[in-house]
């Protein structure tokens, strides 16, 4: 137990989540912002978390509204989830 709580300790920027690239929407959907993705690992990462870090692509003027999430090789093996938001203007 200790050696995994060592390990994920200092894996810590290795499975750190970051912006990655969204999915395209379906075809014939227009969507009512761009898209932004979010890598990242559920071990280590909340969904508080990646909410934050899509607001945050998203910037102050525009709201992430949660699309989709998928894990088909995106995104590293080490960060394998990738949820896809909306920014829909505030």
């Amino acid at each position: 137990m200790l050696g995994l709580a060592l390990a994920a300790t200092g894996c810590g920027n290795f499975v750190a989540p970051f912006e990655g690239v969204p999915r395209l929407p379906p075809a014939g959907v227009v969507d009512a912002g761009p898209r932004v993705a979010i890598c990242y690992n559920a071990l280590f990462t909340t969904p508080t978390e990646v909410r934050k870090l899509a607001g945050d692509a998203c910037g102050v003027s525009a709201e992430p509204s949660f699309a989709s999430q998928d894990i088909r090789g995106m995104c590293p093996l080490a960060t394998p989830v990738r949820a896809n938001f909306v920014c829909l203007p505030d």
